[in-house]
């Protein structure tokens, strides 16, 4: 099996990242899969499945599989506390300034 030379320069998802508008969907896309995927890691190191932490919380086992989908964007601070705390666990939320370009006067 002949084995390809690996590439030089920047690759397809390189370019697309020079994209400002392309990179701002890529980042939250990427933020909304990062959430779902710790919330789900989150319950599963709880030994809790989705029904047992929504009886926890007084919810759904639809409701957290809504909050384990890439997909879903309509976070709400107070369930998002809620579905930590009954898996044990502690939320942070950290912010940071973008670029000085980007700072209002």
């Amino acid at each position: 099996m002949k084995r390809r030379a690996a590439r030089t320069g920047k690759g397809w998802v390189d370019k697309k990242l020079a994209d400002p508008q392309f990179r701002k969907g890529f980042e939250e896309e990427a933020q909304k899969l990062a959430i779902g995927e710790q919330l789900s890691r989150l319950r599963q190191e709880a030994g809790l499945t989705q029904a047992q932490l929504a009886k926890r919380i007084g919810s759904t086992a639809s409701a957290i599989s809504r909050y384990e989908n890439a997909e879903y964007d309509r976070y709400e601070l107070r369930t998002l506390q809620k579905i930590v705390r009954a898996c044990g666990g502690h939320l942070d939320i950290t912010m940071e300034p973008g670029p000085k370009t980007h700072r209002a006067a």
